[in-house]
């Protein structure tokens, strides 16, 4: 069976619109801003297989944790008494290096946390689970410009580095025994290569960065930083996932 994600560009498009719309009239602590994104997700579960599993957010989004009794997340899907997916929904487009050392961290904290709690049956006998993180970044030249690394004593991952190719004749240490600073890649592929190496270490089932500058308060417009990380492939994880929980259950 096909998975249904027929529209999903017109559904996400809307979702980002309603993004910018919210944070405009009532700002980023409304904690409504990413509220479409949860009817976008309802729609790809509901057209799946499970059109009777519910979304739970806010207080009611709460799951047992392997470092901590519990933990809060944006929105977990059940169907019936079964927990099919916790999903992270996160945004940034202010204040871009604390609030981007924020966000990974929170990713981290929330994959890890949650993987140890599966692998340990803290779901007392749950053999199938989909994690997602999605976050959407501005579109902007602060988020899409090189920021600097400067470490002293050790040299950051290549993978960081604007200029890679030149690591081993620039990125060496001075006549004082410390790194120089060196160009490194911009915020916004800091965030793509966060959310491929979530994935790579099984953090998360499914995670995406969603671009989209600030005048898409207009025509709702988003983009991709990479094919693994859209938002394309971030739905099309979760509808494989309840499609193949739909077809145990007719079993």
């Amino acid at each position: 069976m096909a998975l249904n994600l027929e529209g999903h560009e017109d559904r996400v498009s809307e979702a980002v619109k309603c993004f910018w719309t919210v944070r405009d009239r009532e700002g980023v602590r409304s904690g409504k801003t990413l509220d479409a994104f949860v009817e976008l997700l309802t729609w790809i579960v509901h057209n799946n297989g499970l059109p009777e599993a519910t979304v739970l957010t806010g207080r009611k989004a709460q799951l047992p944790g392997f470092f901590r009794p519990t933990k809060s997340w944006d929105v977990l899907i059940m169907d019936s008494d079964t927990l099919i997916a916790a999903i992270e929904l996160k945004s940034i487009a202010d204040s871009f290096g604390k609030n981007a050392n924020n966000r990974n961290e929170e990713a981290l904290g929330s994959g890890v946390d949650i993987k140890e709690a599966f692998e340990e049956d803290a779901f007392e006998g749950l053999t199938r689970l989909f994690t997602g993180y999605l976050i959407l970044v501005e579109d902007c030249d602060a988020t899409l410009s090189g920021v600097q690394i400067q470490m002293k004593h050790f040299r950051a991952m290549e993978e960081f580095m604007l200029n890679p190719e030149t690591r081993e004749e620039i990125y060496v240490k001075n006549a004082k025994g410390e790194f120089p600073a060196v160009g490194g890649v911009s915020y916004m592929n800091r965030f793509d290569i966060l959310c491929r190496r979530l994935m790579q270490k099984n953090l998360y089932t499914a995670a995406s960065v969603i671009k989209s500058p600030r005048s898409a308060i207009e025509d709702g417009k988003y983009s991709a930083v990479s094919r693994d990380t859209s938002i394309k492939a971030f739905l099309a994880s979760l509808a494989s996932h309840v499609e193949t929980i739909a077809a145990i259950k007719e079993d």
